[in-house]
């Protein structure tokens, strides 16, 4: 409901959603959920996390095992709404 109210009432509001991710700690190609900017054009802009480096690694790895699994079952990337 949050994301719906967000979007109808153009809030910009910060909200954990799935999105592509592109140059992210130079992870691209890949969906994941992170904080963004919610409003009447949907995402606006996703935020920049201030992480430490071995949270970036453990993005970095949790992406990579994303990836594998979609490459395993044969998904295409970038599947995702925008």
């Amino acid at each position: 409901m949050n994301i719906v109210s967000a979007i109808l009432r153009d809030q910009n509001t910060v909200l954990s959603v799935s999105t592509l991710i592109n140059d992210y700690f130079d992870i691209n190609d890949v969906c994941l959920s992170l904080p963004a900017i919610v409003n009447r054009y949907g995402i606006q802009e996703v935020l920049q996390l201030e992480l430490e480096p071995l949270e970036v690694e453990m993005l970095q790895r949790s992406a990579e095992v994303l990836k594998a699994n979609i490459a395993a079952i044969k998904m295409p990337t970038g599947c995702c709404i925008q």
